[in-house]
């Protein structure tokens, strides 16, 4: 809900082509921290948080975690180019 809050306010109008275009580059802060939308091909930086799943007291756990950057792990712009031939 706030990448969609954040780009109609970008936009400035519920536009559908407005909209694509305020997506590229949108920078949106979230609870797990500021994600990118690459203007490339929109892509989100958003991270996860990586460890191992147990149960403990009869609840799921999450322990042995770090937070793994979801930019670390997109391709690379050259990457993208090849794989998305000119339009």
């Amino acid at each position: 809900m706030q990448t969609a809050a954040a780009a109609i306010r970008k936009a400035t109008s519920l536009d559908q082509e407005k909209l694509v275009a305020a997506m590229k580059g949108l920078q949106v802060d979230t609870p797990i921290g500021k994600i990118t939308f690459r203007a490339l091909d929109h892509q989100a930086t958003m991270g996860a948080y990586v460890g191992r799943l147990g149960v403990k007291d009869g609840k799921g756990v999450m322990s042995s975690f770090s937070f793994a950057d979801g930019a670390k792990f997109l391709p690379s712009d050259e990457e993208i180019k090849k794989m998305r031939p000119a339009e």
